[in-house]
């Protein structure tokens, strides 16, 4: 349904240029009255002929199918019905999203932090209610105030009382009102660090704002013409981010040093893209080759790879989504995924289809990796990754019965799949 609405992209960008019909079927290729079909929504395309409209519109072909696909909608869907009290035009978001993609994204990444921000007031007023520093502060509190009012009332119904031992009561009142003060700044103190990392962690880091603008590839500093510092001199940065973001450079430039992309790619064609056999190929581990595969070139001989990492709370480390695959920022995703099954069995590669509620599936490689040793009686800290990919037609065919195919949702509140025992929210997108 929302791949429905290309044509309607391709229209409303060739009005942008000021080209008639004409000149855009000429400039592209195509016949006035085919490209016409495909304006009006009644011919599909794809391949060739998407990227030579694109050519001609003078725009990536990406840029035409982004702002579609389901998982996008689905967002902007929720947003919507976030306030049943104003009146959105729900059956019209598709043809929203195609024609403005980047509102649609604006959107359903402010429903996103609105998501999170819900969730952390949930996990703080949790903290607040079994905080034992926080417990402990406010008797602390209580007693203060009740010490002081208990005084305030002795002087004020007591005129005539010895100045000796008024004097005593005022310098109680004043000690009272110290420790009132100190235990006031203790618990600002406690709990100003959590807020301002709660307030910076809805942001984007400099370095993922680098990755979305490059679409995960930086050329530039694959190739050699520019360095990690000649980036950095020409990002606007805090101090506070510089250095993550110097880090962040130097992983990547690592990660091109150490798998240089164009024998990577050569080699990668041999063997069907295959991450587990590019591991054994490389001599290297399925995580490097994970990472290497989610920052390809975007061209259209090379498959399409997403990546999320995440820790075994479910935290989020690392992410790159698809348009048709959104990843959530700070947990809460379908608990079905495999990168969380992985966790139960670290060091051992699993291979499975996901299929959509929409009908999108997901060729992925799921690996769990100890960060930590184990010790005695205590299992190894581990962390997940992730590698997924839309175009499961360039990879290896791999048995149908050795490869799990898996119903699986985005997350519990905009997945349709209600008999879902797994299943923690109520599915919002419900016609009422």
């Amino acid at each position: 349904m929302a791949g429905a609405l290309l044509g309607t992209r391709i229209r409303e960008n060739r009005k942008a240029l000021q080209l008639s019909q004409k000149d855009l079927a000429q400039a592209a290729g195509l016949s006035a009255s085919y490209l016409n079909l495909i304006e009006h929504n009644k011919r599909g395309i794809a391949g060739k002929t998407l990227n030579a409209i694109a050519r001609a519109l003078q725009i990536d072909p990406t840029d035409l199918t982004e702002g579609m696909n389901q998982a996008l909608l689905d967002r902007v869907r929720t947003a919507a019905m976030r306030n049943n009290q104003l009146r959105t035009e729900r059956d019209r978001i598709e043809e929203f999203a195609a024609r403005f993609p980047g509102f649609a994204r604006l959107i359903a990444r402010q429903s996103d932090q609105i998501d999170v921000r819900d969730e952390q007031f949930a996990i703080l007023s949790d903290q607040l209610k079994h905080d034992p520093y926080f417990a402990e502060a406010m008797h602390l509190l209580l007693s203060n105030i009740t010490t002081i009012r208990a005084t305030s009332d002795i002087l004020a119904t007591n005129s005539d009382m010895p100045p000796a031992m008024s004097q005593k009561f005022i310098a109680n009142l004043a000690a009272e009102a110290a420790k009132l003060s100190k235990t006031a700044e203790d618990i600002f103190d406690h709990f100003e660090p959590t807020a301002e990392e709660h307030v910076s962690s809805l942001d984007m880091s400099a370095f993922e704002v680098l990755l979305e603008q490059n679409r995960y590839y930086l050329e530039t500093l694959e190739n050699g013409d520019q360095s990690v510092d000649d980036i950095l001199n020409n990002l606007k940065l805090s101090d506070d981010d510089i250095d993550a973001t110097r880090a962040s450079l130097h992983s990547y430039a690592e990660m091109a040093q150490h798998l240089p992309i164009e024998p990577f790619i050569a080699t990668a064609k041999k063997v069907n893209f295959d991450a587990i056999a590019l591991a054994e190929t490389f001599s290297t581990d399925l995580m490097a080759i994970c990472f290497r595969l989610a920052h390809l070139p975007t061209k259209p001989d090379l498959p399409t790879f997403g990546l999320i990492q995440s820790d075994a709370s479910g935290a989020v480390l690392y992410r790159k989504q698809l348009n048709s695959f959104s990843l959530p920022r700070y947990g809460g995703a379908c608990p079905l995924w495999p990168v969380y099954r992985s966790l139960s069995q670290p060091l051992q590669p699993i291979r499975a289809m996901l299929d959509m509620p929409m009908g999108d599936r997901f060729h992925t490689i799921s690996f769990a990796y100890p960060t930590q040793p184990a010790r005695i009686g205590m299992p190894a800290v581990t962390e997940a990754i992730m590698l997924f990919t839309p175009d499961y037609a360039m990879l290896p065919r791999v048995a149908h019965d050795q490869t799990p195919q898996l119903d699986v949702g985005l997350q519990c509140t905009v997945c349709s799949r209600m008999d879902c025992s797994a299943r923690r929210e109520a599915y919002l997108l419900t016609n009422k």
